[in-house]
């Protein structure tokens, strides 16, 4: 099931909605983030979402990420909802959501699950990583070997296509013997290790990136210190200084847009309902 460009522009409209919440706490609790990935390109080329965007991503540190963890939940709108495993039971996602309540955006990876199923935010936690090489790519490799396999075991494979499908099935063999909150544990431990050497890394890194080695999110630490306030659609919202920088390493020449058959929205749902 595709979004139509009527529905796809009433999910955009409450992905800002729970945006600007997001906004509200941080700002109250002194937390820093920046819009991120396609969100950080739609900001700075269309001055709001990508047109045929259907979701928004801020990137937190660590640090903040885990104050966040423990802040909103408590102090979210009623409307919101934040979703982490330990608020939502069934969600083992590495990085956590926050839900607009009285909506359905379920998607067909997560449909096998009883979780709270709202139009979202994806918050992601920007992690340190080791200033020597070697530490970083064991870190790295280990988190996606974990990774791996907690995704093999909680994405609905019933969803997945050709190969995709196959190489969970393999996982799942693999990981046979791992609970998958085990999973999830260590790999939110692995992520974690060096937070408190944050103030002594030179880079830090998305350890969800779907970079085959990561390197295209990982940054310079001050590229989530020095942020400035820019314009995304009616608002205002946080992105870093350095955009220019981080989007050429992510995406080249981002300024040009992709071909026309390429314009397409991200997730596939099975059920969606936007309006109360």
């Amino acid at each position: 099931m595709q979004l139509t460009d009527i529905d796809r522009k009433k999910v955009q409209e409450k992905e800002v909605e729970i945006l600007s919440e997001f906004d509200r706490l941080c700002k109250k609790h002194n937390i820093k983030y920046t819009l991120a990935g396609g969100t950080m390109l739609g900001a700075i080329r269309h001055k709001g979402f990508i047109p045929w965007d259907d979701d928004i991503d801020v990137y937190v540190l660590r640090n903040d990420f885990l104050k966040i963890r423990k802040i909103f939940p408590k102090e979210l709108s009623s409307n919101f909802f934040y979703q982490c495993q330990k608020t939502d039971s069934d969600y083992y996602y590495p990085f956590d959501k926050i839900r607009m309540n009285n909506t359905i955006f379920e998607e067909t990876f997560l449909s096998n699950h009883k979780i709270n199923h709202g139009v979202f935010i994806d918050v992601f936690p920007i992690d340190a990583i080791p200033n020597n090489k070697v530490r970083r790519s064991l870190q790295y490799i280990y988190y996606r070997f974990l990774r791996i396999g907690l995704m093999s075991k909680y994405i609905n494979i019933k969803a997945r296509k050709g190969k995709k499908k196959i190489a969970a099935q393999i996982a799942r063999i693999v990981f046979v013997f791992y609970p998958i909150k085990k999973l999830y544990d260590k790999c939110d431990s692995v992520a974690s290790k060096y937070v408190e050497n944050l103030n002594s890394v030179d880079e830090v890194r998305n350890l969800n990136s779907v970079g085959s080695d990561g390197t295209r999110e990982t940054y310079n630490l001050n590229d989530f210190l020095n942020l400035k306030y820019t314009p995304f659609e009616d608002k205002h919202f946080l992105i870093s200084e350095n955009a220019d920088e981080m989007l050429k390493k992510e995406y080249g020449d981002y300024m040009q847009l992709p071909p026309i058959n390429e314009r397409n929205t991200r997730h596939e749902l099975v059920r969606i309902k936007l309006d109360k």
